[in-house]
This record gives C-alpha cells, sequence and structure tokens, in this order.
C-alpha cells in the first residue's frame, strides 16, 4: 500500500478542508463546518487529555490533537477499516499526541486513560451505558460532547444529562449548506443534520 503523502497547513484556526483527510468507501470526515462547531463546544486547554470515542476517519481527533500539542487525544474505535483509515491519516499529519485503540464502547473503555477532561462520543443511535460509563471517567468540571443525526440518540441523551444533573447542557441543531454547481446553475446542497449535546459535570 502507498504511504500517504503529508499535508502542510499553515494556519492556526480549526476547520482543516475536507479534501485533505484520506477517506474510503463508508467513510467520509464530518464536513468541516460541523468540526468547527464541535471542537468550540469542547472548550479545549491547552493540556486536555481528550477520548474521542468513535474515530472513524479521525478528522476530529486530529483536529483536536493539532490545536493542543501539550495535551494528548485517545480515540476508541472497533471497524478495523476505520483503524487502518485514521493511522494512515495521523501519519499523513506528522501528529504525534494521537493513540489509536481498538475496541467498543463501553467494554473497552478501560483501555483509555482514566479522567479525561474532555470526552467527544459520536453515536449513531441511543447510548445505553455509554454515557454513563465516560461521565463516570470524566474530570469533575470536565466537558463532554455528544453528536449524533438520530433523534433517539437526542432523546437518550438529554434525558440521561438530566437525571446525572448536569450543568451547562447546551443543545443544537446544525445543518451545512454547501454551494454545489450542476451545469451553469449554482444550487445549495445540506449535508445531514447533525445535533450537538454539550455538557459539564
Amino acid at each position: 500500500m502507498n504511504q500517504p503523502s503529508s499535508f502542510h497547513w499553515d494556519f492556526v484556526t480549526p476547520g482543516l478542508p475536507d479534501g485533505a483527510f484520506q477517506d474510503a468507501p463508508g467513510f467520509s470526515p464530518t464536513p468541516m463546518e460541523l468540526r468547527v462547531i464541535l471542537l468550540a463546544h469542547l472548550r479545549l486547554s491547552p493540556d486536555s487529555l481528550v477520548w474521542d470515542v468513535g474515530g472513524g476517519t479521525g478528522a476530529l481527533a486530529l483536529e483536536i490533537a493539532r490545536l493542543m500539542p501539550s495535551g494528548m487525544v485517545h480515540t476508541l474505535e472497533r471497524d478495523p477499516d476505520a483503524i487502518e483509515l485514521l493511522e494512515r491519516n495521523r501519519r499523513r499529519f506528522g501528529i504525534s499526541n494521537l493513540q489509536i485503540h481498538s475496541g467498543k464502547a463501553p467494554d473497552d473503555l478501560n483501555l483509555l486513560p482514566a479522567h479525561p477532561d474532555r470526552v467527544l462520543l459520536e453515536v449513531g443511535r441511543p447510548l445505553g451505558d455509554t454515557l454513563m460509563a465516560v461521565w463516570d471517567a470524566l474530570q469533575p468540571s470536565g466537558r463532554l460532547v455528544i453528536s449524533t443525526v438520530s433523534l433517539e440518540g437526542l432523546v437518550d441523551a438529554t434525558d440521561r444529562l438530566d437525571r446525572l444533573e448536569a450543568r451547562d447542557v447546551q443543545v443544537i441543531q446544525a445543518t451545512v449548506h454547501r454551494m454545489q454547481r450542476r451545469g451553469t446553475q449554482a444550487r445549495l446542497a445540506a449535508a445531514e443534520p447533525l445535533f450537538v449535546i454539550a455538557a459539564e459535570r
């Protein structure tokens, strides 16, 4: 397999272009505009210890690692193809403060270092015991940011955070429209809407 070429980006702002990340069939990076929203809600510190549960292509984990060179990101991903893609993207960006762990939540969360101060939880279904497990691991005053495309995930997350008496709970729906050209016409095409739920322990 060819090694991915390195990628150089001179800007300090978050929001790497989608095309900077290698993708594969069935895997595409979270759109740049949605990444920026998620990063803003994480409220990273320069030396944060971050869990990224459900790494996918690694676009968010790589953005996080790049923004806090004194911190550390640990991502948990269960799909071997996604892990391979994530590792290729990590090498492409020359990121050294990102560690990739093979496993699924909540069973394998013990593979990650204890007491993160930031957790990013990406889910496509109701959260079950995973939210409770990451909440118990989170440092006091730490932040949890959940992203989901499903109404079930939204309702489950907000109900559980209410029972946990989470502080500073914020819920938004983010939709991105991008211009696409078809012949001589320009139209706005919508990406899949995303629910973002942020809370502080």
